[in-house]
């Protein structure tokens, strides 16, 4: 038995003093729960932490009895000591006061792109001009959220102006609200992601998808639709080249995989490692987008580097093939015109969301039901009933692989 102890797993935290347990922490991420315990239950803490009610509380106790409470409602964050309120800070303030001096005023309206890659890549090809003129927006402005909404709109929709702000803070807002003379869209709010998966889940297989939820919110018709294409960037190709060189990769005789991805679970790396080591049997070069610090231990030569999502896309545009784990970069790489093959596997837990199964999330996420896509260069698979075996000779059927292809073009 050591003076000090630390034991951690994924949701609880122990320590240890002289074998004595000072604090006990667990956490229910399906709550946003975080519960504390000091010194034998003396002193207690509980944090909530609600994304989807856009919100931040935390409640100490001694011996029981509440001492200092946080409490986030009504666009303010109140303090409370024995009960009593003692502190009152304006959410709409706080995000002035941290925000504003990004925003030019010679904009009017700003859209915000809270989402990660699939939904921000569907809104700005599909839906963003429409959406601005049905909005009468003179002057519009894209704020960014995260670096690669960059690299996407200057791809997408070079022409809108945007900006970008790391860790925006958004606690209170609803998706449309104004602030002095701006006016503000949200894209798209924490209960919009709730609701869209509540719907896959609770509603008959093929009555609810993704893109149409995006459509009903926004209030756009599938007849306005218009497509804007995504073109590779000069400068991402000229650094994604210098960084490839480095690898060796043969850019004139390669296939592209994606393994990785957020809300569906990760697929065996064996799978992964035969499909490299039969397509390097065949004759090609294999490139492998890892974003993630790992390896697929088995396979051997295959490349791999750090690219941006830019880079990634001009790489993945000169491939032969791409296989990809159904993920939210996959929408994108349907722009790059190379055949694709899309692995889906059921949803990982998540904050208030159980897992979605496979039947669930091929009907409510699936690519082939896009606009403007062609559906002749898509294949996707079901890996819950499809073995590893015959998805695997499937992708490898040599009648599937454009050979003479040097490229993709745009679909």
């Amino acid at each position: 038995m050591g003076i000090f102890e630390y034991i951690r797993n994924d949701n609880e935290r122990l320590v240890k003093l002289f074998g004595f347990t000072i604090m006990e922490q667990t956490s229910d991420y399906m709550t946003a729960e975080r519960h504390q315990s000091f010194l034998g239950g003396l002193i207690t803490t509980i944090k909530v932490n609600d994304p989807y009610a856009m919100r931040s509380n935390k409640d100490i106790k001694f011996l029981g009895y509440s001492i200092i409470k946080r409490i986030e409602e009504n666009n303010y964050r109140n303090y409370y000591f024995l009960n009593i309120k003692y502190r009152s800070i304006s959410l709409i303030n706080e995000f002035k006061k941290h925000n504003f001096k990004y925003f030019d005023k010679k904009y009017d309206d700003i859209y915000i792109l809270s989402a990660n890659s699939g939904e921000i890549y569907l809104t700005l090809t599909y839906v963003i001009r429409n959406f601005i003129r049905k909005n009468k927006s003179k002057n519009p402005l894209l704020l960014a959220t995260r670096k690669y909404h960059i690299d996407m709109i200057k791809m997408i929709c070079p022409d809108i102006p945007y900006i970008y702000i790391d860790k925006l803070d958004l606690r209170f807002f609803e998706d449309i609200f104004k602030i002095d003379n701006f006016r503000f869209f949200l894209l798209f709010s924490h209960p919009h992601f709730k609701q869209v998966e509540m719907d896959i889940k609770t509603h008959p297989l093929g009555e609810s998808h993704y893109f149409k939820s995006i459509l009903n919110r926004l209030k756009i018709s599938e007849q306005d639709l218009e497509m804007n294409r995504a073109n590779v960037l000069p400068e991402a190709e000229k650094s994604m080249i210098e960084e490839i060189n480095k690898t060796g990769l043969n850019l004139s005789n390669f296939v592209f995989l994606a393994p990785e991805a957020q809300s569906c679970k990760l697929y065996d790396d064996d799978f992964w490692c035969e499909l490299i080591n039969r397509f390097q049997k065949k004759g090609y070069d294999v490139f492998v987008n890892l974003v993630d610090d790992i390896k697929l231990k088995s396979a051997t030569n295959y490349k791999v580097c750090d690219l941006a999502f830019a880079e990634a896309f001009a790489l993945a545009k000169k491939a032969k093939k791409i296989v990809s784990l159904r993920s939210g970069f996959t929408e994108f790489l349907l722009q790059t015109g190379v055949p694709i093959d899309v692995l889906y596997t059921k949803f990982r837990h998540r904050y208030y969301l159980n897992d979605m199964d496979v039947y669930q999330v091929m009907s409510g996420f699936g690519l082939i039901q896009l606009p403007y896509i062609d559906k002749a260069k898509i294949k996707e698979f079901n890996m819950f009933e499809t073995s590893p075996k015959q998805c695997l000779e499937e992708i490898l059927e040599t009648n599937y692989i454009d050979v003479t292809q040097t490229g993709g073009t745009n679909v």
